[in-house]
């Protein structure tokens, strides 16, 4: 009896850690698309029909809920010349049970957010990980969110037609931080040079997507005891809730 309370424990924590990621990732997602598009239109300009970085961001920003007003008032704050220069920067650590933490950082004042994410660290007892120590047992690979399921044939035929032949598709909502956090949504993984044809083939067939690059962990997902896991999930909440973290990538086994 014991050992089927730890696990519906466990089981329950994932479902709550699920939960409450994807009301925080809704809470902050006009704060990280402004960022974005902030970023876009200094790089490249405010007319999205010459600036393919900004279309994309935009197209994004739309499949993910973000309003009107804000992307507007966000391209039209990028032209003054008293915008924010925003920068993308990342931190890495070791947690608890061996894990390893990628904290994506998007901000306009370096100082800030590496003291924040350092005391954050600090008091979530991680250690510090030497540069790209972390991030060296991980693939980068283009993930593209579709809004609704797509099957696995739909898919394959797809990618055939556009000489895709590395894909992965996720549909199955299980605590891993590479499946989709909500029923009726999926996840495909390709290469990054794959990433805009796909994305495009995804919307020709009036599919909505958003896409981003993620790390995934090349050995696979580490297992954890409860203790662990809980001091990691507690970390992780704390590094999603300062304003400047874009993301947290990990490889705890969630499932």
């Amino acid at each position: 009896m014991r050992s089927a309370a730890l696990y519906m424990g466990r089981a329950a924590a994932v479902r709550a850690f699920t939960k409450g990621k994807t009301d925080a990732a809704k809470a902050k997602n006009n704060g990280r698309f402004a960022k974005k598009i902030i970023i876009a239109c200094k790089a490249g300009g405010i007319d999205p029909t010459t600036n393919k970085l900004l279309a994309q961001v935009i197209a994004d920003a739309k499949v993910a809920n973000v309003p009107k007003d804000v992307i507007t008032r966000n391209i039209e704050k990028a032209s003054q010349s008293a915008a924010q220069d925003y920068k993308e920067s990342v931190f890495e650590f070791y947690g608890h049970g061996g894990v390893g933490f990628i904290v994506n950082v998007l901000t306009d004042n370096d100082n800030r957010a590496a003291s924040d994410v350092n005391l954050v660290a600090k008091k979530q007892l991680l250690k510090p990980a030497a540069m790209n120590s972390v991030r060296f047992k991980f693939n980068t690979k283009a993930r593209i969110d579709i809004t609704t399921t797509i099957d696995e044939d739909s898919l394959m035929e797809l990618c055939l037609e556009n000489d895709i032949d590395d894909y992965e598709l996720r549909s199955e909502v299980d605590g891993c931080i590479l499946s989709p956090s909500e029923e009726g949504a999926c996840s495909v993984y390709v290469d990054l040079k794959d990433m805009a044809t796909l994305r495009d083939a995804l919307r020709a067939k009036n599919l909505q997507v958003v896409t981003r690059l993620v790390s995934v962990p090349m050995e696979g997902f580490v297992s954890v005891n409860d203790e662990d896991f809980d001091s990691n999930v507690a970390a992780i909440d704390a590094f999603e809730a300062l304003d400047d973290v874009d993301t947290v990538e990990h490889n705890i086994d969630m499932r």
